[in-house]
């Protein structure tokens, strides 16, 4: 008998040499994305001395730069998953890593164009922070990245691949937070994005020339009135969720616009609004950003649990960690530069470096559940730690390895829980949908971390000299109460993550994938996804790979799956 040709995870023919390009291409833009939303991390302190802005200003504006981009990033997520399923994942891919290039020029010249445009100091931060929005829709590329790997990779080394693509987060991460930190301390943050534009070009050079296109893209309509709604409702959520500190959470009428009398409340309630009009308009959309039936499956919501727990938890990590870091000594903090902590994080980074390939592999052998769970117990025993040990850079250094290992661990397990549960003509806008829900995560979380600390904030007594003498001086910043406060919500979300991974149903890649799948038929009522679960007698729903001459009468090709492609596990 003749040996049966190698497939892909979906049941493509397996182009070695284009995937190892993909690969590479892939690898380079998570580390080039990575390391953009790392490094100005540790440039808080500088953004708020370039622009001349008080603690009160910085502590809310400033977070901004990280949560204009994530929030973006948040809508235009599923919208190019979505769009990289019906018209092509290399055609959007391309189109976002444009955008995204054009962006992070942009940010770097952002005082130059103030200053042309007669725009004050402390008004130009509002032009980084539009920058950094447009960079959001290079989000998109992630998404889109782990969906490509089980189009061009056997599924016995997606596992592997994808946990590669994972570790140049931390990589990037290592560089974004050591480089980064020394580029804004000592030539201005503004080289920071410099830095990205060579290599945010290549990438876009490498991609047009060397990824093929996928498959599988037929052409339908964009939901607008979803996009809208939904952007709607999180852009007004976050506007509340970091005004409330300052303008009081129950207040009605805090500030005033002419006649317009404006407060927090109001904020929610047209987020309210507008997250209602989303859920009342999807069921109706002729193609919806999302279809809410697909995420009712157990592995699919609960995945998507997770990755708001994730997300969480990444950005109350570096936010909390970055602040209390180059707070004052004579405020509690421990008064180092962002080039220091750039260095306090790099063990933490290259930790997570070494361990992305490990835990990869550690998907394809035991599935990703086992692996989730571990991150939950990792992030929990940081937080933990950091309650009770945060006064020296190496306490803050150690407890940062397993809150950031953790994550990394969850990372990679949610998008292969994401692979191995869903039809592979979904795949992609499933992806953007889980990066959907950890970007929300993602961006709420510097906003909340500066709100919480805003809300405890301290008075410390400090001595001044003047013309007449030494006098005490009394001056407001963030109580140490703050920190203590955001370390255990990370602990508690690391408990309440632990607990929902338990009810997923474990799946692996199995080896037998190296060989062309025989296509069976699904029973009735199965589960949603492309896997089958030991003891369920259900299977998935992806696509026959016969050509439809070859299928029976009056079954779709939706209703054959490749079954050997994955085993299941109790």
């Amino acid at each position: 008998m003749s040996a049966k040709a190698l497939v892909t995870a979906t049941g493509l023919p397996f182009d070695s040499r284009r995937a190892n390009a993909v690969l590479w291409i892939l690898t380079g833009m998570a580390l080039m994305v990575m390391y953009v939303e790392t490094m100005v991390i540790p440039s808080f302190g500088t953004f708020a001395q370039f622009f001349h802005l008080n603690i009160q200003q910085s502590s809310g504006t400033v977070a901004w730069i990280l949560s204009a981009y994530l929030l973006v990033g948040t809508v235009a997520v599923p919208i190019l998953g979505k769009l990289g399923d019906l018209y092509g994942k290399k055609k959007v891919l391309l189109a976002a890593m444009s955008v995204y290039a054009a962006a992070v020029t942009i940010a770097g010249f952002t005082p130059n164009l103030g200053t042309l445009l007669g725009i004050p100091l402390q008004n130009q931060i509002y032009l980084l922070i539009g920058a950094r929005a447009l960079q959001g829709v290079g989000m998109g590329m992630l998404p889109l990245a782990f969906a490509m790997i089980p189009e061009v990779f056997p599924a016995a080394q997606v596992g592997r691949s994808q946990g590669i693509i994972s570790s140049m987060f931390a990589a990037g991460a290592a560089i974004g937070l050591t480089a980064g930190g020394w580029i804004a301390t000592n030539l201005g943050w503004q080289f920071t994005f410099h830095t990205v534009v060579p290599v945010a070009v290549l990438l876009v050079v490498l991609a047009a020339y060397r990824v093929k296109e996928s498959p599988l893209h037929p052409v339908r309509s964009v939901d607008l009135p979803g996009v809208t709604s939904l952007g709607f409702g999180l852009a007004t959520l976050m506007l509340g969720v970091s005004e409330g500190a300052s303008w009081g959470w129950t207040s009605f009428a805090a500030v005033s616009w002419g006649p317009l009398v404006w407060g927090t409340p109001e904020f929610f309630i047209l987020a309210a609004i507008g997250f209602l009009a989303f859920v009342l308009w999807e069921p109706r959309a002729k193609n919806p950003i999302v279809r809410f039936a697909s995420l009712k499956p157990r592995n699919i919501w609960v995945s998507n649990v997770s990755a708001v727990l994730t997300g969480f938890l990444m950005f109350l990590t570096f936010t909390s960690a970055v602040i209390l870091a180059e707070l004052p000594t004579m405020f509690n903090g421990l008064g180092v530069d962002g080039f220091t902590f750039g260095l306090m994080a790099l063990p933490a980074a290259l930790t997570m470096l070494v361990a992305g390939g490990a835990l990869g592999t550690g998907v394809t052998r035991v599935g990703p559940k086992p692996i989730s769970l571990l991150g939950y117990a990792l992030s929990g025993l940081g937080a933990i730690g950091l309650v009770f040990w945060h006064s020296t850079t190496w306490e803050l250094a150690a407890f940062m390895v397993p809150l950031l290992v953790g994550n990394v661990a969850l990372m990679i397990s949610m998008t292969n829980i994401i692979a191995l549960s869903v039809d592979r003509r979904e795949l992609g806008v499933q992806t953007g949908m889980n990066q959907t829900f950890r970007n929300l995560g993602t961006a709420i979380a510097p906003v909340l971390t500066t709100s919480i600390l805003a809300s405890f904030m301290a008075q410390y007594a400090i001595q001044v000299t003047t013309p007449f003498g030494p006098k005490t001086a009394y001056v407001s910043a963030f109580g140490i109460e703050g920190f203590l406060v955001i370390f255990g919500i990370m602990a508690a979300l690391s408990v309440v993550g632990f607990l929902v991974t338990l009810l997923l149903r474990n799946y692996k890649f199995s080896p037998d994938s190296q060989h062309t799948p025989e296509p069976r038929e699904i029973p009735s009522g199965g589960e949603a996804g492309w896997g089958s679960a030991a003891g369920s007698g259900t299977h998935g729903t992806g696509a026959d790979l016969r050509p439809s001459s070859q299928r029976p009468a009056g079954v779709e090709g939706s209703e054959w799956a490749p079954v050997e492609a994955k085993e299941a596990m109790e």
